[in-house]
């Protein structure tokens, strides 16, 4: 079981990613490499982002399900 807010920011990560890249794409169509220059930079954190996100996914490991009890049916 995992932390579905983890997950969350893993899909928003990702969005973000594909958004960039294709920005970047334009922008190297359209010769302005100052801003393909700063779009690499950008997608390159967003990808350690991701990077760091999916090992702390792939490494939660919870024994038990948690509960909260104040969302459980009584």
């Amino acid at each position: 079981m995992t932390d579905p807010r983890m997950e969350d920011h893993l899909v928003g990560v990702e969005l973000q990613l594909t958004e960039l890249v294709e920005k970047r794409e334009r922008a190297r169509v359209q010769g302005r490499n100052e801003r393909v220059a700063e779009l690499t930079r950008e997608i390159e954190a967003l990808q350690e982002d991701l990077a760091v996100t999916a090992e702390r996914l792939a490494d939660e490991h919870f024994s038990t399900p948690v509960i909260d009890e104040e969302a459980a049916p009584s």
